[in-house]
């Protein structure tokens, strides 16, 4: 039978190579947007050196710009004055791309770190597993697992425990990372409703304020473009609801957008203007209040996500 022992420290150590490896990964995402910019920057650079060498290039050629400076007695004067801005740009490519290259040194470094780290994310997941089966093992039979010395039994249910915990936290993090993007959706269409719920407002009060009944047929159109763009981020909270169910996350609330105050009604009533008014009117402050509530439970996600980062 393996030793509980050996086991968990196996797991450690494999710990220990999956936080290397992380940080690896982390130092080598970071690196990539700087060199994507330090190319972008190379092109534009390498584009106003070209454009000061044709410059040059005219002044010493067969043509209209050298024609010019020779019958105004400049020729050699902006020879000088073009031919330094070249060697300035020219200087200007040298400095970026000895940037450049030191940057591709350090993505090498790190990708060779990397490659040589193999996958310890599931060599580590596959260690804990093989604990935890080893600990439930030991449990069933009783007894304890002990490497010759008194100081080193190990409990199979105090590892079984830890090893179990480790488990859930990693199977956690991965569901954040399910649940926090259709999170982030849902805030983002709830934004679009809180910008256009104040508009479709003002102008359907200022309709009722002129007794405009065409300005508020139009506006109820607006209103009904509202209620569409709630019933999308109703579908979006449907898919959170269905995501956090099926994992094993603590218990989240999740907005309810199916109290929507100005949900109601099918056609415009001058009759009824007031009572229309006074639903857009709660629409506002029904929007303001759900978009806060959409924007904490990302938070939430995020805080939990931290808490999750070295699982």
């Amino acid at each position: 039978m393996a030793d509980l022992g050996r086991l968990r420290e196996r797991v450690l150590d494999l710990e220990h190579e999956r936080s290397r490896w992380r940080r690896l990964r982390l130092s080598r995402e970071l690196l990539q947007p700087r060199i994507d910019r330090d190319r972008a920057l190379l092109a534009e650079r390498e584009r106003a050196y070209a454009a000061e060498q044709a410059d040059v290039d005219r002044l010493h050629g067969i043509g209209v710009a050298r024609l010019r400076a020779m019958l105004d007695g400049t020729l050699d004067e902006r020879r000088v004055e073009e031919l330094a801005q070249a060697q300035e740009a020219a200087a200007r490519v040298e400095e970026i791309q000895a940037r450049l290259a030191t940057l591709a040194l350090e993505a090498d470094r790190l990708d060779g770190d990397i490659a040589l780290l193999g996958d310890p994310e599931t060599a580590y997941q596959e260690a804990l597993s093989d604990l935890v089966l080893a600990a439930r093992a030991r449990g069933h039979l009783g007894g304890r697992s002990t490497r010759g010395t008194a100081e080193e039994v190990v409990d199979p249910e105090e590892v079984l425990g830890w090893a179990e915990r480790r488990q859930r936290q990693i199977s956690q993090r991965a569901e954040v990372d399910v649940v926090l993007p259709v999170a982030r959706q849902l805030v983002a269409e709830l934004k679009r409703v809180h910008r256009r719920i104040p508009v479709v407002a003002a102008g359907i009060e200022a309709s009722v304020s002129m007794a405009d009944p065409h300005g508020g047929v139009y506006w109820f159109d607006g209103l009904r473009a509202v209620r569409r763009q709630v019933a999308a981020a109703d579908e979006v909270v449907g898919h959170l609801r269905d995501e956090l169910a099926a994992s094993d996350l603590p218990e989240i609330a999740v907005p309810d957008l199916a109290d929507f105050p100005a949900g109601g009604g099918r056609f415009f009533d001058p009759l009824s203007a007031e009572d229309l008014t006074a639903r857009v009117d709660e629409a506002v402050a029904w929007a303001a209040d759900r978009l806060a509530a959409a924007q904490a439970l990302v938070e939430e996600l995020v805080d939990l996500r931290r808490r999750l980062a070295d699982a």
